[in-house]
């Protein structure tokens, strides 16, 4: 048998959550293990939005994510769960969550990652001179920047900046955005919940990313500038790094190697240098995603 080229993924990660100058408590949750990566940000008086994250975390890392259909319909049980329990008990009525996450699919199809969103939690990716946003927003001011009927920056202001158009839990059926994306060698992904968005802007995200190529350093000092900047919200970060590996082997295929290692920086000092000066002028950000284009948790 002739060797040939394999391609061997490999991810490494930090995380860090805080909550913030103004709450009392922490109502975001987070999962980082075993190819899922997980960011759920909780609504509902002063035990609700706890209880929701965390349920909708739990039911997601505990549900099959070898394939996008059974990853969509993990979510779709997360938010089975969390209404049923808003049900059950009166003093969750009402409760709800965002949930945003990223799955290394199964080995069949182990080239790609899998991508769901419901809710404003984010999901960004970064790779060299490029920053998108791959999630959309599910909100009432998200839905009228995109028909152009407000701007970005009478969002950031609107009294009704908080409310969501789709939640985890709140309704007996939820709608996901769901899809594959193929990663590339040198990608780095932020999922984050909107404490971190509402306080930074993304030429800091991309500065942070830059100063701090270890992913759990990038982690820590984005949490860090949320506070810095107001805090007024709990602030949750997952940073994920990519390194695809091309190995000799005798047998044809993919391979996937999900660690909490960190590996050797992405970026040499002198391009990090050259790059923070040429982002401001080639920032790209995207409000959508073609489809078709596709525990190490460490606390500041």
């Amino acid at each position: 048998m002739n060797e040939s080229g394999k391609r061997r993924l490999s991810l490494s990660w930090g995380a860090a959550t805080d909550q913030g100058r103004i709450r009392s408590t922490n109502q975001d949750a987070m999962y980082t293990d075993s190819g899922l990566f997980a960011v759920a940000d909780g609504m509902g008086g002063h035990q609700g939005g706890e209880v929701a994250a965390n349920i909708a975390v739990r039911t997601l890392s505990s549900a099959k994510h070898d394939s996008l259909e059974n990853f969509e319909s993990a979510f779709v049980e997360a938010n089975r769960v969390v209404h049923q329990t808003a049900l059950t008990e009166p003093n969750l009525h009402g409760m709800g969550t965002t949930l945003t996450a990223i799955a290394v699919l199964g080995a069949s199809d182990s080239r790609h990652l899998a991508i769901a969103n419901v809710g404003d939690s984010r999901i960004y990716r970064f790779n060299g001179a490029e920053f998108e946003q791959l999630t959309l927003d599910h909100s009432y001011v998200a839905e009228l920047v995109r028909r152009e009927e407000i701007t970005e920056a009478d969002a950031a202001t609107h009294p009704y900046r908080n409310m969501l158009t789709r939640a985890i839990g709140v309704h007996s059926e939820v709608q996901v955005d769901s899809w594959r994306l193929t990663p590339k060698e040198g990608d780095r992904f932020i999922l984050c919940s909107d404490g971190l968005t509402n306080e930074l802007s993304d030429i800091d995200l991309m500065k942070h990313l830059l100063q701090n190529p270890l992913a759990s350093n990038a982690a820590r000092a984005l949490v860090r500038a949320a506070n810095m900047h107001g805090g007024r919200d709990n602030t949750t970060v997952i940073v994920i790094n990519v390194n695809i590996e091309n190995i000799q082997t005798k047998e044809f295929g993919e391979d996937t190697r999900v660690n909490e290692e960190q590996s050797n920086s992405l970026i040499s000092e002198n391009k990090r240098t050259r790059l923070i000066s040429k982002l401001f002028l080639r920032l790209k950000r995207t409000t959508g995603f073609d489809p078709s284009d596709v525990k190490n948790l460490e606390e500041s």
